[in-house]
Parts: structure tokens; C-alpha cells; sequence
């Protein structure tokens, strides 16, 4: 019995002890304060400095390339990998040497954890993802959040690396060139630090943790938010984990630890200066004796010395780091600037013997950036920014960038003619600043600060000040080496409180010689910064701003033409403005690419995710996409015209019958004479001449008058004629090949009087038939058949072939699927006055035989809206015996005047007719606000490349000044939509605007049943107020009466020349009249 009791109590015990082991687990498991203190920005980390690298001597220096670096060693590949969504469930032992993770799958380094699957990508523009707590971020959310399930995700990281043994009795430290959001450290068991701050290198001593010559343990723990994270609520896809490289790297004992190159200009923009200040620290316990540190400024390969020079570094105390300086100079050295991007390279050596000797090495390039009199300049010339906000994005990578796609986003931002970029919101990977300077890029170097979801709030908020200065504090130590950093910028969307006036004052003790902008400032006579700058100021505002001649400060368009979707009009417009007002020193296009993830989470439906689209809350859906390139970096339609519109080169007709052409040339450093000029003269779109002139010799800045060999000896009868003007590259540069265009412009050539009117072809009879409900006019192999009760035509047969679906003739047509711009202002009176859903009542149609070859029907119809709203649309058909139809429209509005998306008709045609040919404005599409990149020629595609791929499908393929355009298929006869009169602006695409707006994705779409052919007179502009103006007035549409024309023509099967059979007049056929009604 006692035995039986002992037993008996024994057992509760172990029992009780068993059942407290989860307990004292969860309570080892508890978040580590440091993460939810604002205070803590970093433990144990190295001073933030400027992008540098030991080389083992002076010819790997030469190179500059760090990854190369004898003392250096990639951390990148394949990690074992655990993730959690709450911090409570995390392992919290696996740091140890004797903690088993044999088990754990892989991850790749770099990559963020959402994109290999671990937990889930959020996106949202500027709602804090978590509980908005200050500086809490593991309060319980609503249930709807993603982050009330996945709390705080803890990505685990373990991996082993080598020191090599020749690094033996140097220092070795880790860089983790980008984390999100916080990370700790630990080395073969023991906790090396922290750091907050995801878009700035963090760097750790790891010199008194490893062993070398052996594998040693590294293991990183990350935590998605911290309190870090209310400073990072940049517009972007919220995604965490180790996402920039990590490099391991040794340097001497006595090392180069930061160095800063500064570059001056005399007053004639002749001779330089280049100014050396470098920090050396003392890394070991014993008193280091002074040594010379040799500096030279040598051409960037190395062939010839510029300058060199060396200083005395005092001796040093153990853990002391005096600064020295000194400067070399340069006589009339090759200018760094965003067109001449000339670069020197500059070797730092520290004396020594054979282990402590120290060679570091950057590019460095010679420019002066100054404000004269409100005007932003560069060595001493006005210079224009044009360019884009970019941020770090790619669709299968998420927020890793390799460097061959960062050199693909610098390819086409020169090939579009942009020189500047505004590294929105953060600073970007160190490796894309050396790249800017290579390729010629003027940056606007933001600072990692965005607290839009606490606007007005934690500016101002003594405990953030802290943080807000040393992220500001970090992007310049760590990027003030690049010539391509022309602007300091502190940040976004976050208040202009007296946090960023201490950041702005740092700032300036660091780095005077560069401006300096932060919107939220405002502006007015008190603007702390060199620049002021805007977000989203529309054209108008911006020519008072223009023509104020007391302004103190240029203004930078921070943020413009907001490109989301189909969007980004009025870009002409603006970049009108900053050409013609020098203190208008230009903008950055909000954005340079769309912001799209690849979901391909279900193998049987991947799409290209926005807001939402991983089930992510809370979100902002297709907010996400505001490109001028796709998220591929495929072209979008804004693409040719932002190249246009960015073009340095300018052309004015002056009398372009006699070849005479006005050139201006814009740039500020370069002279048209690189540039080979190339002339072709086209007919209806077909190329018939073109030929090459001698180089122009053009300074910058400058203006001429040349005469192109165009000659027009016989022009054709009907035709029109165009000459189109461009300047190629004589060479190929970095970023494209000979050949290749910078600067292109279209002039029409007016035909002589002489022409004759072609001769119209002959017209067979009509007959005439009708009854209650249809009127049906048949010629020769052709037939026209009219629906009484719908008021328009039902069918049109050619060939024996049906054209149209049933009923699918000419409609008013007024609407669009939004372009969630649209969403903004005018889809709101479009539904409520019912624009989208017309309900056709037939007033009157009547058919009268006007010969034995031409036949007229009228229709007067009602179209029925809500609230009141409605319009008259009469509608007179001139059929012809040669198969035309010569269409002339009367559209009177009833009730509220309303914006309207288009003035027009839609038909709807057999989906065999899927290939489209046409003379006007392309190849891609465009509208009233959005058209210079476009020019007239003659393009043919199928129907479905018509359709724009935009992830969130919506109208889209719309063409402006359209001659003609056709509609066929081989072996088939051919629809020919003529303009009669006003030209017409056209799309035909595979689905119906209301097929285009319900779908979520592109790739949702549903098959196509018809052609749709839309024929307008007026379309509404794109505008950009999903953030900015809606259309500007002269691009909108409004409900007022309209008359407008065009000619069907119904041809053959067969091959045909569709110019001449779009210019044939209608034979024996006067015009249509329809009698207007007010």
C-alpha cells in the first residue's frame, strides 16, 4: 500500500514536471525586448561608413570590383531555414552549436521568405500591416489581418562557413547588405548583435567569434516587424528576411575603416580638386606606430597617374581612429556627368609590412553641384532631371535585385532618355550606386524613412528622432562616395517636425556640397532645404510656379504623372513646363515599374498578384501597378512616349514641303555631332525614301535650321506623306547598340494642289427589302441587313460570310471599363446616370431607295439612362452599290453634363476577323493625352496583341488619328473602317468592355466570342489622378451634342491594297444627312 502511494505520488510529480515543459519553453520563447524598442537601433554594429573593400594590392584595387577581393567571401547560397508565424513559437536554441537542424528545409541567401513560400506577401501602400500601436507591433490586430495569424514571422537562418587561414591575425567582419526587418547574430554560439534599419548595410566584428581555418557556426534569427518598422511604411509589397548580399571579410589590424572623396571644380569649370578625409582605426590591444597613407588619383584603369600624395597617419592608442586629410590636384580632368560619365579611380595604401599593409580603392568622378540664382546646376550648367521613382522589385525575387537586373533597369531608363532616378523610399543595394556612376545616372539618394501611417505624427515624436537621423545618418556615410548622388533626400511621406530639421542638420555636418529636399517641408520663404520640392502639382500650378521671378529655390516634381495603369497623360505637358522655366529643374514619374508578384502558389491558376492576391490584408489591390515598364520590365504604352517626351533633342516644322527643319538641342553636355542624323519619307505609312546626313555639329544649349533631301516630285492622288527625323548613335554605348535612336520626331508634308480626287469604282444595283421587323439591302455578293426594333444594323454578309455576331451592328457607344483611374472621379456619374447600361427605344427607322445603286436608312433612337439622363442619337446610312456604307451620326445629350469616357459606336464582329491593319497612330496604344511617342504610320497585329496585358484587365488598345483601319483574316473578306472627315480614334479587341472590367486578373480572362470594334470621335484622356489631375480640359469628354462620320467598307475575299480602298470615294453616293434635334 505504501508502496502503491509512493508509486502513486512519484508519478504526479513527473507528471507536473512534464506539464510545466511547454510552460518554461514558452517562456524562454518570449520576443526579445530589443524588437519592440524603438531606441535599440542596432547592438554591437560597426559605424556606418562608405562602400569599400581591402584588395590584396594594388592591381586587384585597380579593378574595384569588392566581390573579387582576395579578402573577401560571398555568404550567399543556400541556408538551413526555419520559419514561425509568431516569435513565441520560434526555436530559440538553434543558434547552438548542438541544436539539430538536419531536418530543416533550404533557403536561399539572398530572397525574401514570402517569396519561397513562408508566410505571406502583404501588400499595402501606406496602412501599417500590423496593429498601429507606436512601437508595439505584436498587439492583436482585427481577426481580417494577415498579421493576426502571423503575429511577428521569425525566419531562422543557420549556415557554416571557413575562415581561411591566411586570414589568420587580421580583422574579420560579416556584412549583411540588406535585412528586413530586424536581425540578431550569432556566431558558433554566441550572440554577436542586432540591428534594425533594413535598407542600410548592417556590419559586425565577428574577429573575437571565429576560429579560422575551421568551419564555424553563423546563425541569423529575423523578425518581420520591430519597432524599426514604423519608419519603413514605404508603398511597396511588405517582405522580410535577408534579401541583400552577405559578405564575410578580413582588413588589418590597423584599417582604413571609412574614407570620404570629394570632388571641387575652380570657377572656370576648368581644373579639379579631389579632397581625401580617412578615418583609420586601430583594431588591436597594442599601440600602433605611425605610418604614411598614400593616396592616387589615376586614370580607371590604371594606365596613367593623375595626382597621388600621402599623409601621415599618427599612431594609435588600442580602439583609436583619428581622421587625416588632404587633396590632390587635377588639371582639366574629364567631367562626371549623367552624359559623360567619366570616372577615375582612386587607391588608398597604408603603409606597412607584408600583413598590415592596407590597399582599398573607388571610383570617384570629378562634378561640382551648385544653385545659382533658383537654378539647379552641374559644373556650372542649368541640368534638368527627367526620370523616374524606381523601387526594388522583380516578380519571381521579390525585393532581391541581382546586379545583371539592376544594369537591365539601367539600359532602358537610358534608352528612354531618362537621366535621373530618385531611389524611392530607401537606399538601394550599395552595388546600383556604382553601376549609376558607370552608366550615367543622376540620383536623388533617399534616406530608409517612411511613416505615412503616422503622418504628422512620429516626425515629431521625440523617441523616433533617434531613428530618423541615423537612417539618415546611414544613406549618406554609406553613399557619399558617388559622383551620381547629386541630391540628399530625407525621406517620404512622413511630416516635416523637428526630427527631420536635426536629420536635415547631420545631414549637412557630413556632406555640404550636395542640395538637399524633403517634400513634407512644404515651402515658403522658411523651406529648411536647398530644394523645394512637390508631389503631384498639376500643370497648372506648376506654370505659376514657373513664372514666379522672385523664387529662391528650384522645385524638383518629386512625384508626377502617376502611371498607374493606363495612365500617365499629360507627361508632355509637364516636361513642357520644366523645358521652358530654368528654376523648374524637372521630376521623377511615379513609378518606373510595376510592382507585381508572381503568384504560382496553385500550379492550376499563377497570375501576376497585386494587393490581395495571396490573400493578404489589409491591402490596396492594383495600387501596386504604376509602371512605365511591367513588372518583366517589358514596355508598357507609357514607354515610347516618356522617350519622346524625355528626348534631349527638340524639332520645330518650319517649312517641311521644302525639307526645312528647326533642331534644338537640349543637352547639357553632349554635341549632336556623336549622333548620326536619319531621315525617312513614307507614303501612307510605307517607307518610299530615306537616306543619312553628314554629322551636325550642334553645341549644347544651342538652336540650327537644316534642310532634309526630301523631295516629293509626284505625289499621289489622296496620299499622305510624312517625314520622320531622327539622331542615332554612331557608336554603341554601354547601354545600346549603334544604331540606336535618341531623338526622333514626325512632320507631315502637305500633298501639292495639283493632286486629282481618285477615280471612285463602279457600283452595281441594290434591292430593297422590308418588313415589320428588319429592312435587308442586297448587292452584288454583299447584303445589309437592319434590325427595327434594336434600331441599327444586325448583320452585314460578304462573301457569303456573316461579319457581325447577331445584332452586333454600330451602337452608341460612351463608356469604358475603368482605368481604376477613372475610379478616382468619373465612374461614379457613369453608373449613376447609367452610361454603362443605355436602354435602346427606337423612335423611328425608315429605308428610302435614292437610285438603283444607293439606298438610305434613317434611325432616330432614345438612349435611356437613369436620374434623368439621356440622348437623342440619330443615325443616317448611305449604302452603296460598291459595298460602302457612309455613316453619318448625331449624338444630343438630355440632363446633367457628365464627363464620358468616349463619343462613338461599338460593333461587335465575327471573331474570324482578328487581324487588324490600320493607318494612324501606334504600334502600341495611345490617347488624347498620352500620344507623342506614337506616330502615323501603317501597323498590323492580331486582335489579341492589341489587348494590353495590364494585370487588373480594363479598355485598353485605343488608337488616335485614324485614317483607316481594317479587320480580315486569311481568306476572308475585310471590314475597312474609314474617317470621314474628323479622324477617328479606333480599337478592336477579343473581349467586350465588360468582359474586361470583372475579371481580377489577366490571366482570368475569358475566351473571346467576337471582335470589338470601337469607332470614336472623342476619347477621353488617361490622365493621372489616381494620385494627381484627372485629364486636363483640353483631353476630356464631356456630354454635349456631337456630330461625326465614317465609311464602312465591305471588301472581298482576296489580297487588296487596303490605302486605296480606304481612299476610294463612295460612288455615285452624296453625303448622309441626319437632321439634328436639340
Amino acid at each position: 500500500m505504501i508502496q502503491m502511494r509512493t508509486f502513486s505520488w512519484v508519478m504526479c510529480k513527473m507528471l507536473a514536471v512534464f506539464a510545466l515543459i511547454p510552460l518554461l519553453q514558452a517562456q524562454q520563447a518570449v520576443m526579445p525586448s530589443e524588437v519592440e524598442n524603438e531606441q535599440v537601433l542596432g547592438i554591437n554594429k560597426e559605424p556606418y561608413h562608405a562602400t569599400l573593400m581591402p584588395y590584396k594590392d594594388r592591381s586587384e584595387a585597380l579593378l574595384a570590383k569588392r566581390s573579387a577581393s582576395t579578402w573577401a567571401r560571398s555568404l550567399n547560397g543556400q541556408w538551413k531555414f526555419h520559419w514561425v508565424p509568431r516569435p513565441e513559437e520560434r526555436p530559440v536554441d538553434f543558434y547552438k552549436p548542438s541544436f539539430d537542424v538536419s531536418a530543416w528545409k533550404e533557403i536561399p541567401v539572398p530572397s525574401n521568405m514570402e517569396i519561397q513560400g513562408y508566410g505571406t506577401p502583404i501588400y499595402t501602400n501606406f496602412t501599417y500591416p500590423f496593429k498601429k500601436d507606436w512601437p508595439r507591433v505584436t498587439s492583436e490586430p482585427p481577426k481580417e489581418y494577415t498579421a493576426f495569424l502571423e503575429r511577428d514571422p521569425v525566419g531562422s537562418y543557420r549556415r557554416e562557413f571557413e575562415v581561411p587561414s591566411t586570414w589568420n591575425g587580421r580583422r574579420i567582419f560579416i556584412s549583411f547588405d540588406g535585412v528586413d526587418a530586424g536581425f540578431f547574430v550569432w556566431v558558433n554560439g554566441k550572440k554577436v548583435g542586432y540591428s534594425v534599419n533594413s535598407r542600410n548595410p548592417a556590419e559586425f566584428d565577428l574577429s573575437s567569434y571565429v576560429v579560422a581555418g575551421q568551419k564555424n557556426l553563423l546563425a541569423v534569427e529575423v523578425y518581420r516587424y520591430t519597432a524599426g518598422s514604423y519608419m519603413e511604411d514605404q508603398d511597396m509589397w511588405r517582405l522580410s528576411g535577408i534579401f541583400r548580399n552577405v559578405t564575410l571579410w578580413s582588413a588589418p589590424q590597423v584599417h582604413v575603416r571609412d574614407f570620404a572623396l570629394t570632388t571641387d571644380l575652380d570657377s572656370r569649370y576648368r581644373d579639379g580638386i579631389l579632397s581625401v578625409t580617412a578615418k583609420i582605426k586601430n583594431y588591436s590591444t597594442v599601440t600602433q606606430p605611425a605610418r604614411r597613407l598614400q593616396i592616387e588619383l589615376v586614370t580607371r584603369n590604371g594606365a596613367s597617374i593623375i595626382a597621388q600624395t600621402s599623409v601621415t597617419v599618427p599612431g594609435l592608442a588600442p580602439g583609436e581612429e583619428q581622421a587625416v586629410s588632404t587633396s590632390l590636384a587635377a588639371a582639366n580632368p574629364a567631367k562626371w556627368t549623367a552624359e559623360t560619365p567619366n570616372l577615375y579611380t582612386v587607391v588608398l595604401s597604408l603603409g606597412g609590412d607584408a600583413t598590415s599593409a592596407e590597399v582599398l580603392s573607388a571610383r570617384t568622378g570629378f562634378r561640382k553641384i551648385e544653385i545659382k540664382d533658383a537654378v539647379f546646376t552641374i559644373n556650372g550648367v542649368p541640368v534638368k532631371l527627367k526620370g523616374a521613382n524606381r523601387h526594388e522589385n522583380w516578380p519571381d525575387t521579390g525585393h532581391y535585385v541581382s546586379e545583371d537586373r539592376m544594369v537591365r533597369d539601367l539600359e532602358l531608363l537610358k534608352q528612354v532618355n531618362a537621366n535621373h532616378v530618385r531611389t524611392s523610399h530607401y537606399t538601394d543595394d550599395p552595388r546600383w550606386y556604382e553601376l549609376a556612376d558607370e552608366y550615367g545616372i543622376y540620383l536623388v539618394a533617399e534616406a530608409n524613412v517612411e511613416c505615412h501611417g503616422y503622418m504628422n505624427v512620429l516626425d515629431r515624436e521625440p523617441r523616433y528622432e533617434k531613428s530618423i537621423v541615423d537612417r539618415n545618418v546611414a544613406n549618406v556615410e554609406n553613399m557619399k562616395n558617388h559622383p551620381s548622388v547629386v541630391v540628399w533626400s530625407l525621406g517620404n511621406e512622413c511630416g516635416g517636425g523637428n526630427s527631420f530639421k536635426t536629420a536635415l542638420a547631420a545631414v549637412k555636418a557630413i556632406d555640404s556640397t550636395r542640395p538637399t529636399h524633403y517634400e513634407p517641408f512644404g515651402g515658403g520663404p522658411d523651406l529648411p532645404t536647398d530644394i523645394e520640392s512637390h508631389m503631384y502639382t498639376n500643370p497648372t500650378e506648376l506654370l505659376r510656379v514657373g513664372e514666379d521671378s522672385k523664387r529662391t529655390k528650384p522645385l524638383y516634381l518629386c512625384e508626377y504623372a502617376h502611371a498607374m495603369n493606363n495612365s500617365m497623360g499629360s507627361v508632355g505637358d509637364y516636361n513642357d513646363l520644366f523645358d521652358k522655366y530654368p528654376t523648374l529643374m524637372g521630376g521623377a514619374i511615379w513609378e518606373w515599374e510595376d510592382q507585381g508578384l508572381w503568384n504560382g502558389r496553385d500550379p492550376n491558376h499563377q497570375y501576376m498578384a497585386y494587393g490581395g492576391g495571396f490573400g493578404d490584408f489589409p491591402n490596396d489591390k492594383y495600387f501596386i501597378h504604376k509602371g512605365v515598364v511591367f513588372s518583366d520590365r517589358s514596355p508598357k504604352p507609357h514607354y515610347p512616349e516618356l522617350k519622346r517626351v524625355y528626348q534631349w533633342i527638340s524639332f520645330t516644322a518650319i517649312d517641311v514641303e521644302h525639307g526645312k527643319i528647326g533642331i534644338h538641342n537640349r543637352y547639357a553636355f553632349t554635341n549632336l555631332s556623336k549622333f548620326v542624323p536619319h531621315w525617312t519619307l513614307s507614303e501612307d505609312g510605307v517607307t518610299i525614301d530615306q537616306g543619312t546626313l553628314a554629322p551636325i555639329d550642334l553645341a549644347p544649349g544651342s538652336t540650327k535650321e537644316i534642310t532634309l533631301p526630301v523631295k516629293l516630285a509626284s505625289p499621289r492622288a489622296g496620299r499622305e506623306y510624312f517625314v520622320q527625323f531622327s539622331f542615332e548613335l554612331a557608336k554603341p554605348e554601354m547601354w545600346a547598340k549603334t544604331g540606336y535612336a535618341v531623338a526622333t520626331d514626325q512632320f507631315e508634308i502637305l500633298a501639292a494642289p495639283s493632286v486629282k480626287t481618285m477615280v471612285a469604282q463602279s457600283a452595281g444595283p441594290l434591292n430593297l427589302n422590308q418588313d415589320d421587323k428588319s429592312i435587308t439591302v442586297e448587292g452584288d455578293r454583299f447584303s445589309v441587313v437592319f434590325d427595327k426594333l434594336q434600331g441599327t444594323i444586325s448583320q452585314i454578309t460578304r462573301s457569303s460570310m456573316a461579319m457581325l455576331v447577331s445584332g452586333g451592328g454600330p451602337k452608341l457607344y460612351l463608356w469604358r471599363a475603368p482605368h481604376r483611374n477613372d475610379d478616382q472621379w468619373a465612374s461614379m456619374s457613369w453608373d449613376k446616370y447609367g452610361v454603362n447600361s443605355l436602354q435602346t427605344i427606337v423612335k423611328d427607322i425608315k429605308a428610302t431607295q435614292l437610285s438603283d445603286s444607293s439606298i438610305v436608312v434613317e434611325a432616330t433612337l432614345l438612349e435611356q439612362g437613369r436620374e434623368g439622363w439621356s440622348a437623342t442619337f440619330t443615325t443616317a446610312y448611305a449604302i452603296s452599290g460598291d459595298g460602302s456604307i457612309a455613316v453619318k451620326n448625331n449624338f444630343v445629350p438630355v440632363g446633367e453634363k457628365i464627363p464620358l469616357a468616349r463619343i462613338g459606336v461599338r460593333l461587335m464582329l465575327n471573331k474570324s476577323l482578328d487581324r487588324l491593319t490600320y493607318l494612324g497612330r501606334g504600334p502600341m496604344e495611345n490617347y488624347s493625352d498620352r500620344d507623342r511617342g506614337s506616330d502615323v504610320g501603317l501597323y498590323s497585329s492580331s486582335v489579341l496583341e492589341q489587348l494590353t496585358p495590364y494585370p487588373k484587365p480594363m479598355e485598353a488598345g485605343n488608337h488616335e488619328d485614324i485614317r483607316w483601319a481594317a479587320l480580315g483574316g486569311a481568306g476572308l473578306p475585310t471590314l475597312v473602317a474609314v474617317s470621314e472627315g474628323k479622324l477617328l480614334q479606333v480599337s478592336a479587341l477579343p473581349l467586350m468592355d465588360e468582359q474586361l472590367e470583372a475579371p481580377a486578373h489577366s490571366e482570368d480572362l475569358p475566351p473571346s466570342t467576337s471582335t470589338v470594334l470601337t469607332l470614336d470621335t472623342k476619347t477621353l484622356g488617361v490622365g493621372s489622378n489616381s494620385c494627381g489631375p484627372k485629364p486636363l480640359p483640353q483631353y476630356m469628354v464631356w456630354s454635349e451634342p456631337t456630330e461625326f462620320s465614317y465609311v464602312l467598307r465591305l471588301l472581298p475575299v482576296g489580297d487588296h491594297n487596303l490605302s486605296d480602298a480606304a481612299r476610294l470615294p463612295v460612288s455615285n453616293q452624296s453625303s448622309p444627312t441626319v437632321n439634328s434635334q436639340k
